[in-house]
């Protein structure tokens, strides 16, 4: 299977048997090729830098087991534990295949012979849009001290330029796939009227069920509700997960708009691009904030909200606990409310029924994204912060459940061990796996942690003549 779609490949839309809409429907030809980008923007700490790479080499193992290409392997009876997680467990078999690709900052390029041993394409890119590009003053002065990386992380934008695919899904490194998104893919593939279409947008978990969906899907997507507030109407977009259709003219159209630079500071109304409040919060000025602005303006009611428990779940408080408006807001849902009064002002009152995705049943979850949860290879347990702001002890103590970010890191550590597994027996012994001798909380760890920040244990990677398709097959 090559990087993109074949010359036989016919859209689903085409495709007119009819079926019941849990019957599975024989689509002639080669499946269809999803494309999966990362970014590699930022490249400090030699530390940093190995477990992104051991990050992407668990993104695609997920990536792999939840494509048309996984076949479970037999279960070893004296070490079944790679058979006990998650997305190891009895689901959907996916009619997708896929492709990876990492777009790489310039800066970064010496990171991407790694990347391409794994088996993703590779993308150099310097910044589509550079600080002295931008006509905007104020965002020209302050573009690069937003959170991570300035106008670098602007890179991920061109995802949309990965054209020989039918869709594009950009994550995040710190991820993992729990589940096929097989649904999404089905949503904006085939036409509203198809069958497989209708069923997979009643399965699909929105943020927003009482929403209309749209005729035609262009993108799904998650909002940062764990860093929303819940008098604000705008909430930015998370950046580690975005499923789009890939399309050059919208990559123009991004570019257009961030060049004008037409950005208001402070945060709220009135703030951010355009001055329609899309500011002040994580990422506004960057990728978060113009993923955000371009779905909810350039492009409505064309890019679906995902439950934020099922979808890119970081498995934060999504309840406000103040401190800044306490006795007005607190325990109230941080996603602004929809409902309203018999006034016309929203109903903050009643806007207490969210799901608490900090204890959502890891079954449930599609895909992980590891922020409040710690980075697997950080090797910390994601205990409460002590802050030196007194005021935000409470918030912080109920920031996220120990246990079940615990039982997250451990299905990436699965992951892990599997994919090492695999690839010793792919390379003929050639590459063995890493010592799991670590006896830090190895119930989660799973051995490749000794202690803190330092202590983690990183995959042995494959020698530079390895190929990777003798493990994946493609």
């Amino acid at each position: 299977i090559g990087g993109g779609l074949t010359n036989n490949w016919q859209s689903p839309a085409t495709l007119q048997q009819k079926q019941s809409e849990e019957e599975v429907v024989d689509d002639h030809g080669p499946p269809v090729v999803i494309a999966h980008a990362i970014s590699l923007i930022k490249c400090g700490k030699k530390t940093s830098v190995t477990g992104f790479i051991d990050a992407a080499a668990v993104l695609r193992h997920s990536i792999h087991k939840n494509s048309i290409h996984y076949t479970p392997p037999r279960v070893n009876n004296n070490n079944s534990t790679t058979a006990n997680n998650v997305s190891s467990k009895k689901k959907r078999k996916s009619r997708y295949s896929y492709q990876m690709y990492a777009i790489v900052h310039t800066s970064c390029e010496e990171h991407a012979k790694s990347l391409q041993r794994l088996g993703y394409k590779i993308l150099v890119k310097d910044h589509p849009v550079k600080k002295e590009d931008i006509k905007g003053e104020w965002l020209r002065n302050h573009i690069e001290a937003e959170n991570c990386c300035g106008s670098a992380e602007f890179i991920k934008l061109y995802a949309y330029h990965l054209t020989d695919h039918p869709i594009v899904v950009h994550w995040d490194m710190d991820v993992a796939i729990l589940q096929p998104l097989d649904d999404l893919y089905d949503v904006m593939l085939y036409d509203k009227s198809h069958t497989r279409n209708i069923a997979a947008r009643k399965r699909i978990e929105r943020q927003h069920p009482e929403d209309v969906w749209p005729d035609t899907v262009n993108a799904f997507l998650t909002r940062d509700i764990t860093s929303a507030k819940p008098w604000e109407k705008i909430t930015a977009v998370q950046g580690g997960f975005l499923v789009a259709r890939p399309d050059k003219g919208v990559f123009d159209e991004y570019i257009k708009f961030i060049k004008e630079g037409n950005y208001k500071s402070g945060r709220g109304d009135g703030s951010g691009w355009y001055g329609m409040g899309y500011g002040g919060f994580q990422g506004a000025m960057a990728y978060q904030g113009v993923v955000a602005y371009y779905y909810d303006q350039l492009a409505p009611n064309t890019a679906v909200e995902l439950n934020v428990c099922r979808w890119n779940q970081v498995a934060a408080d999504v309840i406000w606990r103040g401190p800044e408006r306490y006795n007005e807001h607190h325990l109230q849902c941080r996603d602004y409310p929809r409902g309203k009064l018999a006034n016309g002002e929203p109903d903050y009152v009643s806007n207490t029924k969210c799901e608490d995705c900090r204890k959502t049943p890891i079954e449930q979850v599609k895909t992980v994204h590891y922020t409040a949860c710690k980075k697997p290879w950080e090797c910390q347990i994601a205990n409460p912060r002590v802050p030196r702001d007194k005021r935000q002890v409470y918030r912080l103590q109920n920031l996220v459940d120990t246990d079940n970010c615990s039982k997250l890191v451990r299905e990436w550590f699965q992951l892990r061990q599997e994919f090492e597994d695999a690839l010793e027996i792919a390379s003929d012994g050639r590459v063995k796996p890493s010592p799991r001798y670590g006896e830090y909380y190895k119930e989660y760890f799973m051995g490749y942690c000794k202690g803190g920040r330092n202590g983690y244990i990183a995959i042995e990677p494959p020698p530079d003549d390895f190929d990777i398709k003798k493990l994946y097959g493609m």
